[in-house]
């Protein structure tokens, strides 16, 4: 049945021996002895390689053979989950808290099911009742936990859960990317920061801390702290394909694209068959104006993974590069086939509208990106030029006012607005937003003149800046 010989060999020959009994028990229709132990190891062969039907064959036999065991009654219980019979399975735990009521797989399989169903009140009262009977397999439930708080948004308890996971086990890797996760998602970043920087003090030759604590600092864009964090898990481990390729996304940040581009071919090496590593290294060449060579990497990426939204949205910014627009929307309404919520495929879709002059098509692409996030300001702006286009002032100008109340603290939103009055001959309210801008972040000017190239020849602003730089 298994025929990989690298496969087989990854197991442990007694294991494979017992299968292979198993095997030829079923298939001569015979009858053989089997210890229970024996016979969960041949399930759990099964069942984690995604052979259900052969893993219920084991669990059948078993409960032929141990009739009152609670252990096969659970297992039965983890086939009704995998067919997705979740009071089925209730049924089966039923039956084994007969015949085991301290056994705490029962509950810890409980609590998964309620919290796959949604109701995660009554997944965490049935494991706690796991801990209390897990002994040396404690932290099991506490992952459990944990995975149970995730859902329910309740981060700070589900980094509670994880601290006592690694307290057990240092060095489990997947509650150290599920802490990360957490302070991402509770935006407390600092916070974030001083745990991945303590528990390195502890365990600084851990790849997946040093990782983490990249990830933190691109969230604070505080990226040159960053680049040294995965240096340090690169030098840990050159072969974390996740490190070079996030490595390449914050040189991307840094529009360091050559840099990037190496970091992300390093990605791509460690996992050559990756489609998202290939769609990376499509976009490297994309920020270098290289668009043949990005537009090949998208179809690769596309032959590993034809749903792949990123490749299709990169084929689209290509034919929009290329002024390919009928081609660009192509793909770019591919892309939201796979990635409805993305208001960033759906502003750049107005974008290539837009650039065709169909304003009305344009309008109704912001308006789904605004829909997704109301924050998005440029697709705010980008709208208010379309409505204007179409003579529609007050609409125009109605969607400019909300967004200064929305983002009056934002430098990036205030030279975008200054651009957008600046191409409207609308110097006053360009020069005030400027100034804003400047007040702000005085850095950032750029940004305004690299949409109105020509406001660098006009004395007003050039003035302001003059001022900033004597002050």
């Amino acid at each position: 049945m298994f025929n990989d010989d690298d496969f087989l060999n990854s197991f442990d020959p007694d294991l494979l021996l017992a299968v292979g009994r198993f095997e030829e028990m079923v298939k001569n229709q015979g009858h053989y002895f089997f210890e229970s132990d024996e016979l969960e190891e041949i399930f759990e062969y099964y069942y984690h390689q995604g052979h259900i039907e052969q893993a219920a064959q084991v669990v059948e036999f078993g409960i032929l053979q141990n009739p009152y065991s609670a252990m096969f009654y659970v297992k039965r219980a983890q086939i009704s989950m995998a067919h997705g019979k979740f009071e089925e399975a209730l049924g089966h735990l039923n039956q084994a808290e007969i015949f085991e009521p301290t056994n705490y797989e029962l509950y810890l399989i409980r609590g998964s099911i309620y919290d796959l169903t949604g109701n995660p009140k009554e997944a965490v009262k049935h494991l706690k009742t796991a801990e209390g009977y897990a002994e040396d397999q404690v932290e099991v439930v506490y992952n459990a936990l944990a995975g149970v708080f995730i859902n329910w948004k309740k981060y700070n308890s589900a980094i509670y859960y994880l601290q006592l996971v690694l307290n057990l086990i240092p060095d489990h890797t997947e509650a150290l990317y599920d802490i990360c996760f957490c302070y991402h998602q509770l935006e407390d970043i600092d916070a974030g920061v001083v745990f991945f920087k303590d528990y390195i003090e502890k365990e600084p030759f851990s790849d997946v801390a040093w990782y983490n604590l990249a990830t933190l600092y691109n969230k604070s864009e505080l990226f040159e702290k960053a680049l040294e964090a995965f240096d340090y898990a690169l030098l840990i481990n050159d072969k974390n394909s996740l490190a070079w390729f996030n490595k390449a996304n914050t040189y991307i940040n840094m529009e360091q694209y050559v840099e990037a581009l190496d970091c992300m071919y390093r990605a791509h090496d460690a996992e050559p068959e990756n489609p998202v590593l290939r769609c990376g290294v499509g976009v490297c060449h994309e920020k270098m104006g290289r668009i043949p060579e990005a537009r090949s990497w998208y179809t690769k990426a596309l032959e590993t993974d034809p749903i792949l939204s990123d490749a299709w949205y990169g084929l689209g910014i290509c034919d929009e590069l290329e002024a390919r627009y009928d081609d660009s929307v192509m793909h770019i309404r591919k892309a939201l086939e796979f990635m409805p919520d993305s208001e960033e495929y759906w502003c750049s879709l107005g974008e290539v509208y837009a650039k065709m002059g169909e304003s009305e098509a344009a309008i109704e692409a912001y308006q789904h990106a605004l829909d997704i996030d109301e924050g998005y300001y440029e697709a705010r702006i980008d709208m208010a030029i379309s409505e204007l286009a179409l003579g529609n002032a007050q609409k125009a100008f109605s969607l400019i006012d909300k967004g200064i109340a929305l983002h009056k603290g934002e430098s990036d939103f205030h030279y975008r607005l200054a651009a957008f009055h600046y191409r409207f001959n609308l110097i006053q309210e360009a020069l005030v937003h400027f100034q804003q801008g400047l007040t702000l972040d005085f850095e950032e000017n750029a940004t305004f003149f690299e949409i109105v190239p020509d406001a660098l020849a006009d004395v007003r602003f050039v003035a302001l800046i003059n001022n900033r730089d004597i002050r």
